[in-house]
């Protein structure tokens, strides 16, 4: 008796296995998911900056040895994240013992800067000296621990004499630190552009760029790689060289020049151990800017104190740059020097002008930069205007740029003094009836 109702239960079981097999399971039903229609959890911040797997790379495994066991990789340091405008930085942990590292003389470079007119009094060794005192100039320290401090050294630029930008591996962005080292600010990624061009901090999105190495070249005595980054804005041809002893640091530099193209700093482009000794700009809408650097000295003993991110001592502040009273760039005496003598042509002198010097209206909605005989005299900020005195009346070469080279006013023959407008006068509008 006890072993048919062992056959018998059995046999029930196995009828149960059978018409389970006929079912199809819960979770391979046909209808769609519920979940498929749930949007996924936002990134954490920086997180759009990590790098992306390239999609011909297909599903990459965990690498074992032949007798199957898994070889993991050294974990490495932990992916660098993007910088808040508002984020309060820990005191940095740099040592007193990191020292060594390397400092670059380098600058921007604007293109087809005109030439005074012909048959004008105009004073070669002047016109040189103005040049050279307005040269978009900049020095960088570079730390082998992963710091960088790149300080403004021109007058030219729209932050004041001796402003710095800081940056380290582990972040994307960079502090800005006033001229006298009391107060810094931070620059989220995305910033640059806007803060180079416009004397803002704007953001604006980053993209992936077409990175593409384009062969190699040679500068300072160095072999170089060439790669070239293709993005909305324009393209970028970017020429790195092997440097030992600057650790990591010389990818900092690479993320400065690639995010002013609008090109996320994250790009593979930007390795540990390669130096950026070139880069040249050529913007969509036309223009070029370039980036050189011009000599390297290698320091056992750069002062770390000068390269910390946040800096030491420097009070944190929300949404401000580094006050500028104006951005007239050049003395009284500078632009008196241009010219030997004054040589009116002896015409009227139109609405507005000033009895010396010259009047410039912006009346565009970019910063611009006012040239005269190929010179920056001065910067001036949009919908507004600049009383610039010390020029000699006389013919001048008027042109006018943005700080990228991408927005540029054809040269004009312009007798000074004047009242100079750039854009167009606004619209009354129409009279109301």
């Amino acid at each position: 008796m006890t072993a048919r109702r062992l056959l018998a239960a059995l046999l029930v079981c196995a009828a149960a296995a059978c018409n389970a097999r006929d079912k199809p399971a819960p979770n391979e039903t046909l209808e769609p998911s519920p979940n498929a229609s749930i949007l996924p959890a936002p990134l954490a911040p920086g997180s759009e900056l990590l790098p992306r797997g390239r999609p011909e790379e297909g599903r990459v495994g965990i690498a074992a040895d032949s007798a199957g066991r898994l070889i993991l990789p050294d974990a490495g340091p932990p992916p660098a994240r993007s910088l808040r405008e508002d984020e309060v930085l820990p005191r940095d942990t740099l040592s007193v013992k990191d020292t060594a590292g390397a400092t670059l003389d380098a600058g921007f470079r604007w293109f087809d800067l005109p030439n005074p007119p012909p048959g004008t009094p105009s004073v070669a060794e002047a016109l040189r000296r103005a040049k050279e005192k307005t040269d978009l100039r900049v020095s960088i320290d570079l730390l082998a621990t992963g710091r960088m401090r790149l300080v403004f050294t021109s007058v030219a630029f729209a932050l004041p004499l001796n402003s710095e930008l800081r940056a380290r591996s582990d972040r994307y962005g960079h502090a800005l630190l006033w001229p006298d080292g009391s107060t810094y600010r931070l620059i989220a990624p995305g910033a640059l552009r806007a803060m180079f061009a416009e004397r803002r901090a704007d953001v604006t999105a980053l993209v992936p760029a077409k990175a593409r190495n384009v062969g190699r070249g040679s500068l300072l005595g160095m072999s170089t790689q060439r790669s070239e980054l293709t993005t909305r804005s324009g393209t970028l041809l970017i020429d790195q060289a092997e440097y030992n002893g600057i650790g990591s640091s010389g990818s900092l530099v690479c993320r400065l020049l690639v995010e002013l193209v609008g090109a996320e700093p994250a790009t593979r482009v930007c390795g540990a151990g390669l130096l950026p000794v070139r880069a040249e700009y050529r913007w969509a809408g036309g223009g070029r800017l370039d980036f050189e650097v011009k000599a390297i000295n290698r320091r056992p003993d750069l002062m770390v104190g000068n390269l910390y991110v946040p800096p030491a001592g420097a009070m944190f502040k929300l949404g401000e740059l580094p006050p500028q009273a104006d951005g007239v760039l050049l003395t009284r005496d500078d632009l008196a020097n241009l010219r030997s003598r004054p040589m009116p042509l002896g015409g009227a002198a139109g609405p507005g002008a000033p009895g010396e010097g010259f009047t410039v209206v912006n009346r565009g909605d970019s910063l611009a930069y006012v040239l005269l005989d190929g010179v920056a005299v001065s910067w001036v900020r949009p919908h507004s205007e600049q009383y610039i005195i010390g020029t000699k009346p006389g013919l001048y070469t008027v042109s006018f740029r943005d700080f990228l080279g991408a927005e540029v006013v054809a040269p004009k023959p312009t007798e000074l003094p004047a009242r100079i407008v750039l854009g167009a006068e606004p619209d009354a509008g129409s009279a109301k009836r």
